[in-house]
């Protein structure tokens, strides 16, 4: 009985290779034969030209790295404010001395802009107000009149509330900067 079971095990094994075998490589069409040799030198000439194209893009790639390489050493290099670089035929303490006056000249320059961004702040601000208070007057005459109706004045109203939040916040900016003017005159 073993021998039995054993011999149809191994028919089965049998079987079962030699029919995966047979179905693993179809042919695409059925008529379609075996590749000619024609065919099969085709297909290596053009391996072959395929691993040429694969070392010929292996090459500018690396080509490519070596230039993003040196790209980003130079940008390494270049970091920074460069103050040392150009010197201009200075050295050490004239040098020193030229950056020192420089950088005064450039926190003058930046006091006098924030001087003048201040006074324009307040000026705005203030004819704003003015306007909103002639505007808000105008619109009760109107009311008294009759001209406006209760819901458009309260629309307008409300219209002029925001205005004056944003002036309010123009104000605010303006004290901030203020503080600052001051604090920077002071350690001059």
């Amino acid at each position: 009985m073993k021998k039995i079971f054993k011999k149809i095990v191994v028919l089965m094994l049998l079987l079962g290779f030699i029919t995966q075998n047979s179905f693993a490589q179809k042919p695409d069409k059925p008529g379609k034969k075996d590749k000619t040799e024609k065919q099969i030198t085709k297909e290596a000439k053009e391996g072959k030209e395929l691993k040429i194209n694969k070392k010929d893009k292996a090459e500018k790639k690396l080509k490519n790295k070596e230039k993003d390489l040196k790209d980003k050493k130079e940008q390494i290099e270049n970091k920074g404010n460069s103050y040392g670089k150009n010197k201009e035929g200075l050295e050490g303490k004239d040098f020193g001395k030229e950056r020192a006056r420089q950088a005064k000249l450039n926190k003058e320059q930046r006091i006098k802009e924030l001087k003048n961004s201040v006074e324009k702040g307040e000026s705005k601000a203030n004819s704003t107000r003015e306007r909103v208070k002639k505007i808000k007057e105008d619109l009760k005459q109107q009311k008294k009149d009759g001209k406006l109706t209760e819901q458009e004045y309260e629309e307008k109203v409300e219209k002029l509330k925001d205005i004056e939040k944003e002036v309010d916040a123009l104000e605010e900016k303006v004290k901030k900067g203020k503080k600052l003017g001051k604090s920077s005159i002071k350690e001059q």
